[in-house]
């Protein structure tokens, strides 16, 4: 039987339209990943772009290394960029005030030096689980809307015979 003579498949057209979908599914998929769309997941996790060494360019820009490393550490960063108002009056405990010379636990993951446009990543949050295990817990109880006062006795009441803390100031009010 020659192809003239075979009938037509009654498939052909379903599958045409099946494969013109998919194609459009993935020229999709491919536009949002190469403009960048949904910076972040429906968990919270960071998922901004990449950048070699320990500075930022931007508000939203985060290092190599927070973005290969877990899930906590990258949430971790992600609250001490979005909140340094808070992260700034808890202390940390484990001894990065001495070899560091931090102020705070926000200074583990945002240097000191930072302004809003031109944040400045510290490297050291990323392999202290007492630094990213300050930093989720004071995300929580923000997330509870504790204040700064009961936030920063719960800190150095869970950590304070750890190690030193930092030489932070106690919040205001």
């Amino acid at each position: 039987m020659n192809e003239e003579d075979r009938p037509p498949n009654p498939l052909a057209p379903i599958l045409s339209i099946v494969g013109a979908a998919i194609a459009v599914l993935v020229v999709g998929l491919a536009a949002v990943l190469l403009l960048g769309g949904g910076n972040s997941g429906s968990n919270g996790t960071p998922q901004t772009t990449h950048t070699a060494g320990d500075t930022g360019s931007g508000a939203g820009v985060m290092p190599d290394y927070v973005m290969s490393a877990s899930e906590d550490v990258q949430m971790a960063y992600q609250f001490a960029m979005d909140r340094p108002d808070i992260m700034m009056w808890m202390p940390c405990y484990c001894g990065c005030g001495g070899h560091s010379g931090h102020k705070s636990a926000k200074n583990c993951f945002i240097k000191e030096s930072s302004t809003a446009t031109d944040v400045q990543f510290d490297e050291h949050g990323a392999g202290c689980q007492m630094c990213v295990t300050i930093a989720l817990d004071t995300k929580a109880m923000t997330e509870e809307g504790r204040s700064l006062k009961e936030m920063r006795t719960y800190i150095d009441d869970k950590f304070g015979d750890i190690g030193p803390g930092t030489d932070t100031p106690m919040p205001p009010g």
